[in-house]
């Protein structure tokens, strides 16, 4: 193979980040290959790479997706396509489902997630991402709270986090509305969801959170988190998107975020 037949992601702890460098690279390269085990399980278009594979052929790591030379003038107003959600200039929309697509879930994943929702209907999907960095100031319960308290009582509620607290609050207030997948839970910054855990079994766990989240009918996510974003992208555009934005943004974080042109 050339060297544009294959690239490798090796950097980024995060989840969510690695699935938006493997859609990334799939706009331009044949095959993407990765240095996480629990990824090489979880796509199975996906493998580990060797170290001469590493030695050889271009790597990337970057939580935004990548926009190719010519295509700014497409983003509208803004410098990336980040975090939009529907607002996502349709001309990215097709070329990144085209991008998702390549990246198959392996077939058990798929057949427990189906099992796991053979009986949904309309849930919402609420992840809270409470930080364990400086961002944690911007996490509040009662945002998330305001949020699922406009939608009918009846309604059931897929809950998915990086904080066990944080989760038997919500199961405490919202009662048997709550529907999770049963995982362990860490509540440290290194064994998070999506944190420096290298552990197969976590790593899987987490990324049937993601794609549960992927199959509700709405999902309520987190400010500035990838999570409800990938989950947007692999549940094919179809959920409508609540994001909160925190009581104590500043303006200057939220810039950044969503930087203009």
């Amino acid at each position: 193979m050339s060297i544009m037949d294959i690239a490798i992601h090796d950097g980024s702890p995060g989840l969510a980040n690695r699935i938006k460098n493997y859609a990334g690279i799939y706009r331009t390269f044949r095959q993407a290959l990765t240095v996480n085990e629990a990824d090489a399980y979880i796509f199975d278009d996906l493998r580990l790479a060797t170290q001469e594979e590493l030695d050889a052929f271009p790597t990337f790591d970057h939580w935004r997706f990548p926009i190719m030379p010519g295509e700014n003038r497409k983003t509208g107003e803004y410098k990336y396509i980040d975090l939009l959600y529907e607002d996502t200039p349709k001309y990215f929309i097709d070329v990144y489902r085209e991008a998702f697509s390549r990246l198959h879930v392996n077939s058990d994943i798929v057949d427990y997630c189906a099992e796991f929702t053979s009986d949904w209907d309309k849930v919402v999907g609420l992840h809270i991402r409470s930080w364990y960095c400086d961002r944690v100031k911007y996490h509040s319960n009662e945002l998330f709270e305001s949020i699922i308290d406009t939608f009918d009582k009846d309604r059931k509620i897929f809950l998915c986090g990086d904080n066990s607290d944080v989760l038997q609050h919500f199961k405490d207030k919202y009662g048997d509305r709550i529907i999770t997948h049963p995982q362990k839970k860490y509540n440290h910054p290194h064994m998070a969801e999506s944190g420096h855990n290298k552990s197969v079994q976590d790593t899987v766990d987490a990324f049937i959170d993601l794609y549960l989240l992927s199959m509700c009918d709405t999902i309520v996510g987190t400010y500035a988190s990838t999570f409800a974003e990938v989950a947007w992208w692999l549940g094919g555009n179809n959920p409508k998107v609540v994001i909160p934005e925190p009581y104590n943004l500043e303006e200057s974080f939220k810039n950044r975020i969503f930087e203009k042109l």
